[in-house]
């Protein structure tokens, strides 16, 4: 299965380079035509490269350079695929991206415009951490994407997704978040940003500082340390809280969990997201048990083992599945 996947990105690979022959290039317009996911994937692979054409264009680019980097990032488990980049520049350049999608990497690459630099970062199934050309750090959400542009009075990042910004505040260039017509604009500050394309709701959390929260045809609020606010898409209206210590909001980003007599299916719900694993229970009455516990940092064995031992259960493992089972919820 994955011989059979590296082929295909191997076949991408030569068509965005123009290499493909006339019988590789059937091959893969069979495979585009066999699901919505293939052309997707296809599609997806052809704007990287085509973004990253342009910057090796405009020589703002080194893509040599780009790729040793990565040789030594990605280690040797990885190097059976370094044959396949092909002997052109632009080959390499595709075949670049396609490993950084294969593997689950960040993507991240430049588009020159008459307005300045974009920057645009996409995480596909890990999170990531990455800085911005002003200085101000992200850290990206899996499945989600950003851009980043500067202009002369404003730094704007339109988000698909989650992340957590700790911005370099500039009173002459805001940092503002759009979310089609939702802002969310930085007055001195860290905090994180929900908005996930099939969700109803856009959600701010405050780590520290302040940020204004607001609409096009909404003045919104302003949020400062410890508040969260929820914006509803169908109304439009912004609902502000504080935020409880059970709030367990930013743990992709530092693996602590709170948990006070919440059920056993809300902490496998979290686990799961954030650790990107699999934990079941044998039997659904088990999902109410209650639970309260603290995680900082744990692994995800010390994770499962704190459960085992707190709701008297015992965890079988199954592949990349953990079943946990029991009798009852303990008293």
């Amino acid at each position: 299965m994955e011989d059979a996947f590296e082929h295909i990105e191997e076949l991408i690979s030569k068509y965005l380079s123009g290499e493909a022959t006339t019988a590789e290039t059937a091959r893969l317009n069979a495979w585009r035509k066999k699901s919505s996911e293939n052309e997707n994937h296809f599609q997806e692979s052809k704007k990287l490269f085509e973004a990253l054409a342009r910057a090796e264009s405009t020589h703002s680019f080194d893509v040599d350079a780009a790729w040793k980097k990565m040789e030594g990032r990605i280690g040797k488990s990885e190097s059976k695929i370094i044959p396949l980049l092909g002997r052109l520049s632009f080959a390499k350049v595709a075949a670049s991206i396609l490993l950084l999608i294969t593997l689950g990497f960040v993507t991240k690459w430049l588009f020159f415009s008459n307005n300045g630099a974009e920057t645009r970062i996409a995480a596909s199934n890990t999170t990531t951490e990455q800085k911005l050309p002003d200085g101000s750090k992200v850290f990206l959400n899996k499945n989600s994407e950003m851009t980043y542009a500067v202009s002369k009075n404003k730094r704007e990042v339109r988000l698909k997704g989650e992340a957590f910004f700790e911005v370099v505040h500039n009173e002459e260039q805001p940092f503002v978040i759009t979310i089609n017509d939702v802002m969310v604009k930085d007055i001195g500050t860290a905090f994180n940003v929900k908005a996930l394309p099939e969700s109803n709701t856009i959600e701010v959390l405050v780590e520290s500082g302040e940020v204004k929260f607001y609409s096009s045809i909404n003045a919104g609020l302003n949020l400062v340390k410890g508040e969260k606010a929820v914006y509803n898409k169908g109304t439009g209206e912004f609902t502000k809280s504080a935020v409880p210590i059970t709030d367990n909001s930013m743990s992709y980003k530092s693996k602590i969990f709170h948990f006070n007599g919440s059920s056993l299916k809300e902490v496998l719900l979290a686990v799961n997201e954030v650790y990107g694993c699999d934990l079941r229970l044998e039997n659904e009455h088990l999902a109410k048990c209650k639970i309260t516990v603290e995680f900082n940092h744990e692994s995800l064995e010390d994770i499962i083992s704190i459960i085992e031992e707190t709701l008297d259960l015992v965890a079988e493992r199954k592949g990349g599945t953990v079943i946990l089972k029991g009798a009852v919820c303990p008293e």
